[in-house]
């Protein structure tokens, strides 16, 4: 027998046990319950978070990062010359036609 054969047959097998496979979602339970419920635990996550915030001076915050403010230009492939939108400070981008990844070049609109 041909030893990559042999190499394609025991992985084959390998992908085919139990340890190996991905689980949907909700299959299994939680692996621990907090102490007084998830619920209690959710709750003191954000009670202390929020006395964090409001009378600690630590350099992290707790909060969602702010999202851009809608400011984009149109911008186009290097390699294949497709345009699209982008934000002011794309400077490359995977390109949808073309699928290679390439800097991009502002477009001037009139």
């Amino acid at each position: 027998m041909n030893v990559d054969q042999v190499k394609r047959d025991v992985k084959k097998e390998l992908n085919k046990t139990p340890l190996n496979q991905e689980l949907s979602p909700g299959t299994t339970g939680r692996r621990w319950t907090p102490p007084g419920g998830l619920k209690s635990h959710n709750e003191k996550i954000h009670r202390e978070s929020k006395i964090a915030d409001d009378h600690k001076d630590l350099p992290i915050s707790f909060s969602k990062p702010n999202k851009p403010k809608g400011r984009s230009n149109y911008v186009k492939c290097d390699k294949c010359d497709y345009v699209t939108s982008a934000t002011t400070v794309t400077v490359g981008m995977v390109c949808p036609e073309c699928h290679n990844f390439s800097t991009v070049s502002e477009v001037e609109v009139e």
